[in-house]
């Protein structure tokens, strides 16, 4: 096949230093000559304990690319870019690359840049499309998926788009959120795969990855400002700018405080606008490894901040890099979303209304079916609003967790616990609460006290009964009312009606 001569149209090196005063973030810019069709651009940081991250912003101010703390080269072309960067038209003028501060020590750093711009295109052009809005399952269920999933696009990750869908299917996943850091360079490249996979849904996200947290933004269409601190951005700016698309944010390990070894993982952001993050991970990574470690701080700080009255839903994700490799482990945890179909829009809005639980461990964990009666007697579902209760009754059902234990928790607080004694077990729990707000959640332990399941909440608005109080249990025995609407619903495949709309 004949290749045409590359053409060279400029080359130039740019190097300084780069202070650990005066914010986090440092603009070199570089000029781009008309003509051009690929520019190359290689940085260093010559330091081996400095770190430093990259991106590059186009003359119009768009962005094209995060490369974060990728070692290769970045390349940008109008057709086919290399990973984290976006394709697209190339204009004259000057080009911004952007330098990122991750780890500094107090003496600062240093940077080199050589950029070289071309007139021919060196990278092979992979399959893109359109985002689509596709529906792949009509009915309206509990949906399986891992909402924190990196692809090659991430500098840190290997997993190719093909590796994801063979993982995610064997471990009967319906979706995955893919997060790639602070770019959306993977989204069309999903899309491109999602015509070849009806049987597992790719959302649109990123991991927008700053140095006081990270979050997941699920549904995004478009890059988000991650530079806190930078040109006027802020947590709640950035926050506002997520919502803007219609996309949800949640917090990713939020108490992950690793140091060096995972900057900028917990949350510290001292003021965030909470009632615009939808989802919290109340567990990051397999269970083995870290739920000891993760799971109980970050439950307390989801309760805390549950407990001034916002509404955030349990969220768990693998950050899994290496969907390819032995140790890859997507699915664990899984979170389970209460969707009208299988698609994005149901997914965001089953997330927006606090209809999900998360099994900890991985799909095979116990399933937790719950429901709330409402004062018409209807069935009230996780998410839900229920007004006018005098006393609660939460009848459950659990399938598959025989040998372990199931607890009910009010405000942050467990208040009841039952061993489940079959692998088909129903019980009702029932509670006075008084005429405070309260919300009730379902957890399932295992006998060694480790968290197994955690369901997000039914939110009570109470009227006053005799007097507060908690609580009874009923093994077993799903009576009377409770027992026709539960058969009823489940005889219509998971529907009922909800006790208010929110």
């Amino acid at each position: 096949m004949f290749l045409p001569a590359l053409v060279v149209l400029s080359t130039m090196h740019y190097e300084g230093d780069v202070a650990a005063a005066g914010g986090d973030y440092l603009d070199v810019p570089f000029e781009v000559p008309a003509g051009t069709v690929e520019i190359q651009i290689t940085h260093v940081d010559g330091s081996d304990f400095d770190i430093l991250d990259w991106g590059v912003w186009q003359p119009d101010g768009q962005f094209r690319g995060w490369g974060g703390g990728n070692l290769e080269d970045a390349i940008i072309g109008v057709d086919q870019s290399s990973r984290s960067y976006l394709p697209g038209p190339i204009a004259a003028g000057t080009w911004t690359v952007n330098i990122g501060k991750a780890k500094l020590d107090a003496d600062g750093g240093h940077y080199a840049i050589d950029v070289v711009c071309r007139d021919t295109a060196t990278l092979p052009v992979l399959p893109k499309a359109a985002f689509d809005p596709v529906v792949l399952a009509a009915e309206r269920r509990w949906y399986k998926g891992d909402f924190h999933v990196h692809s090659e696009q991430s500098g840190d990750a290997t997993a190719t788009l093909d590796q994801i869908v063979t993982l995610a299917r064997s471990r009967g996943l319906d979706f995955v959120n893919l997060s790639d850091h602070n770019t959306t360079s993977h989204h069309a490249l999903a899309a491109a795969h999602q015509t070849g996979h009806p049987d597992l849904l790719f959302l649109r996200g990123a991991e927008i990855t700053t140095y006081a947290g990270h979050g997941n933004a699920v549904g995004l269409a478009t890059y988000v400002d991650h530079r806190i601190g930078f040109a006027g951005t802020t947590i709640a700016g950035l926050l506002d700018a997520v919502a803007a698309q219609g996309a949800l944010f949640i917090v990713n390990h939020p108490t992950l405080d690793l140091g060096d070894n995972c900057i900028g993982c917990a949350w510290k952001h001292e003021i965030t606008a909470w009632d615009r993050v939808a989802g919290m991970e109340l567990l990051t990574g397999e269970w083995e490894v870290v739920e000891h470690l993760f799971t109980p701080p970050a439950v307390a700080l989801w309760d805390s901040i549950l407990d001034q009255s916002f509404r955030i839903a349990a969220i768990g994700g693998s950050d899994d890099h290496r969907a390819g490799a032995a140790d890859a482990h997507i699915g664990s945890p899984t979170t389970l979303v209460l969707a009208d179909n299988l698609s994005e829009a149901a997914i965001i809005d089953g997330i927006k209304h606090g209809r999900t639980m998360v099994m900890l461990r991985g799909p095979d964990d116990p399933f937790v079916d719950a429901h709330l009666v409402t004062a018409d007697g209807a069935l009230a579902e996780i998410g839900d609003d229920i007004v006018d209760v005098a006393h609660v009754e939460l009848p459950v059902h659990v399938t598959g967790g025989a040998g372990m234990f199931l607890q009910l928790w009010r405000d942050g607080i467990k208040v009841d616990q039952i061993a489940i004694d079959s692998a088909d077990f129903t019980a009702t729990f029932e509670d006075t609460p008084g005429a405070a707000d309260h919300r009730y959640r379902l957890e399932i332990i295992d006998d060694a006290n480790r968290r197994i399941v955690i369901t997000s909440h039914f939110f009570v608005h109470g009227i006053a009964g005799e007097g507060g109080g908690c609580c009874g249990t009923s093994r077993g025995d799903l009576s009377g009312l409770v027992m026709l609407l539960w058969l009823v619903r489940r005889a219509r495949g998971g529907r009922s009606r909800r006790a208010s709309a929110r």
